[in-house]
């Protein structure tokens, strides 16, 4: 008896080890995997995945790598990347250059069985509208950081773009970006979907679930990798006989999305002279300017005098810097000069700044909206925000997703191999506004010239106080201003009007993108492989948007590189730029919220700004966002049957299409502009320009 026991005994041990299978296991017999591709797709979903590179992100994709900063490289393969109309593969090379996946990654598969919203909310994932669930202990979808064991905050949704539910994938967003250079683990278990059917885990994942032998090598070979996952799922009290599937991937190094972005600027601003740009001083010249046209009181009792021109820049693309051009890199992976390019910048000069004191007006860079140019800065809002508050500003093309830009776009939308020129220029375009920046505050720059002084001559005071600058952009201008901050040497308080960032996620909720999905659907007809192409293109915009740039956005700044803050004014029901995606945003760089973010009721069934703690106390001098809001859809008091108002943004990741756009409600408002004018004094006052309550625009002003 004794010896039976001590047999037994031994058993149970050698099977908690892992050295034997399980008995259940060693009777259970699974058909065979089809591994033929399995050099460039994974299989661990098989049967129900009919999509290479699904699921992804995935460290299938990678290789080992020692001289890189994570320790991993891409390896995608160009025969298993999406493929157009044409059968024209994506070419994988770009993202080799990566050393991880975006830290925006929506995670994308397709579960069998799991095709509408009524099917996710069926199996308990974490909604969008109530992330604090991401922390309950039974919650079907978890991805846990594989360095610490701790959860991560999540969403899951299904991708309702998709009209046939059989080819819709799930989609598990990150409500916080993940942390650069780390390690992430996805585990799904326990699924059920609105028919109240059990959903069974894919042939493949059982093979490591359950530790079915096999006799296929490529399924033991990954065999000890799975081990070590389950291990770590132990370690966060997930079971290994719950799963329905796990797998893990990299996040892309600080390095992998900005070094490009600083070796170009490092480089550009060395040539002016100044090779410390962490210490916010002005050295060296000015970038070279010319003054091509001066128009004065293009709006009288406003705008006093618009000067545009030319400057100069090294430029970092080929064959040129215009349209349709790509960085080379050197043996470093730094980009590589070609010359020098002519930037153009449009200038209003308000009458405040000309009548009084010398150097009464506060520079300010100002960035425009989707696929613009940079005569935006006369825009109507603009011209009181610079009046009201002495601010001088100054724009450029914002190339790489200017109005220039629209025919590669358009040509890249059906090709995707042409892709890369879109965030390239757009590195470009941010060392462009940085160029402009200096010259407008280098006592060498546009002081020197005399369409910037008081009365046009170089005998009255110059309109500029070079002592700061700062930067003010909307919608494109506001999402491309948070990779400008992060690596702007000469500015340190930057105002985001209607931004979010990660355009991955931005298109498919914008009703701006409809045109551009008009070419890019039909053009990459595979529904089910949507949502991967788009988290493909994300990899190479991170190095040019500011989903790439976040983490080091504000008190973490980049190397050689000041602290920032930031003002984020958000339109509540935005048609055009998400308030989701502003709301990551705000978690990532850390911002507070002033609150009350909308009145009681106002979005109801919603966690508002979810984790974004308020505003404690004033003056306040850190990063911040706001909430603006129109008001609910309601009959116009002009004109009969006409509505005004905006309904809550839809949970689908669908465009609001219901009400008014309040897209350009916030910049308009003279609150907003007052804040803005406080945020860049120095901090947000003790006088509350919302009234200690919620913020309104328009002509909204309560309930």
């Amino acid at each position: 008896m004794r010896t039976r026991l001590y047999v037994l005994a031994a058993i149970v041990g050698l099977l908690l080890l892992g050295v034997l299978p399980a008995l259940a296991s060693a009777r259970e017999t699974l058909p065979p995997i089809d591994t033929s591709e399995a050099e460039r797709c994974d299989f661990i979903a098989q049967p129900g995945n009919t999509v290479c590179m699904e699921p992804f992100p995935d460290d299938y994709y990678t290789a080992p790598d020692a001289t890189s900063a994570t320790g991993r490289r891409i390896n995608f393969q160009t025969e298993a990347m999406p493929a157009n109309a044409h059968n024209v593969h994506i070419e994988a090379a770009p993202y080799n250059a990566s050393d991880g996946f975006s830290p925006g990654s929506v995670i994308v598969l397709k579960i069998p069985g799991i095709e509408t919203t009524a099917d996710v909310s069926a199996t308990g994932a974490v909604p969008i509208n109530h992330l604090a669930a991401y922390t309950v202990s039974s919650t079907p979808i978890v991805v846990i950081d594989a360095q610490t064991g701790t959860r991560w905050p999540i969403w899951a949704e299904i991708d309702s773009t998709v009209s046939d539910p059989s080819k819709r994938v799930l989609e598990i967003h990150p409500a916080v970006n993940f942390t650069s250079g780390h390690r992430y683990i996805v585990a799904i278990r326990h699924l059920h979907n609105a028919a109240g059917e059990h959903l069974e885990a894919p042939v493949a994942f059982r093979y490591y679930r359950d530790r079915v032998p096999s006799e296929q090598e490529a399924i033991n070979a990954r065999r000890g990798h799975y081990e070590e996952i389950f291990a770590r799922l132990a370690g966060a009290g997930i079971k290994r006989s719950d799963l329905y599937l796990a797998w893990d991937f990299t996040v892309a190094s600080d390095a992998n999305n900005t070094g490009r972005e600083l070796a170009m600027r490092n480089d550009a601003f060395g040539q002016l002279g100044d090779s410390d740009l962490a210490d916010g001083i002005v050295e060296g010249v000015s970038p070279s300017f010319a003054v091509t046209s001066v128009e004065s009181e293009p709006d009288p009792g406003e705008i006093a005098r618009r000067v545009k021109g030319t400057f100069q820049v090294p430029c970092f693309l080929f064959p040129s810097c215009a349209p349709g051009g790509n960085l080379q890199l050197d043996a470093t992976g730094a980009p590589i000069q070609n010359g020098t390019w002519t930037a153009n910048f449009d200038c209003i000069i308000p009458a405040s700044v000309t009548g009084g004191p010398a150097e009464a007006g506060r520079p300010s860079l100002y960035g425009h909206g989707l696929f613009g140019k940079a005569s935006e800065v006369a825009s109507s809002p603009q011209r009181s925000l610079s009046q009201a508050h002495k601010i001088v500003q100054c724009a450029t093309d914002e190339i790489g997703m200017a109005e220039s830009d629209v025919p590669v776009a358009v040509a890249a939308l059906q090709n995707l191999s042409l892709f890369p020129k879109l965030p390239d220029r757009l590195q470009q375009g941010l060392l462009d506004e940085l160029y402009l920046g200096r010259a407008m505050i280098s006592p060498s720059g546009f002081t020197t010239a005399p369409a910037f002084h008081q009365n046009g001559t170089l005998e009255t005071g110059s309109v500029l106080n070079t002592s700061h600058l700062y930067y003010n952009g909307n919608s494109q201008g506001g999402i491309m201003g948070g990779a400008l901050t992060a690596v702007s040497p000469d500015f340190t308080r930057a105002s985001l009007g209607v931004p979010a960032m990660n355009y991955s996620v931005l298109l498919p909720r914008s009703v701006d993108f409809d045109p551009f999905a008009g070419i890019l659907y039909p053009s990459y007809p595979n529904e089910t492989a949507r949502p991967l192409v788009l988290d493909l293109m994300q990899m190479l915009w991170d190095r040019g948007e500011p989903n790439g740039y976040a983490e080091r956005m504000t008190t973490n700044p980049l190397p050689d590189t000041p602290a920032h803050q930031v003002l984020m004014d958000v339109a509540f029901g935005d048609h055009q730029v998400t308030d989701y995606q502003a709301d990551v945003e705000a978690r990532t760089i850390g911002a507070r919220a002033h609150k009350p973010v909308l009145f009681e009721g106002r979005w109801p069934n919603t966690e508002v700004l979810w984790n974004v703690p308020a505003i404690s106390a004033r003056p306040f001098t850190g990063s911040a966002i706001y909430y603006w809001d129109i008001g609910p859809i309601r009959e116009s008091p002009v004109g009969s049957g006409n509505v005004i108002g905006v309904a809550p943004p839809p949970y689908e990741n669908l465009p609001n299409r219901e009400g008014q756009d309040p897209h350009s409600a916030p910049r308009a408002a003279p609150a907003e502009q007052q804040a803005v004018s406080d945020f860049f004094e120095g901090a947000i006052p003790r006088a509350d320009n919302c009234n200690n309550g919620p913020c309104f625009a328009g002509s909204f002003t309560g309930p």
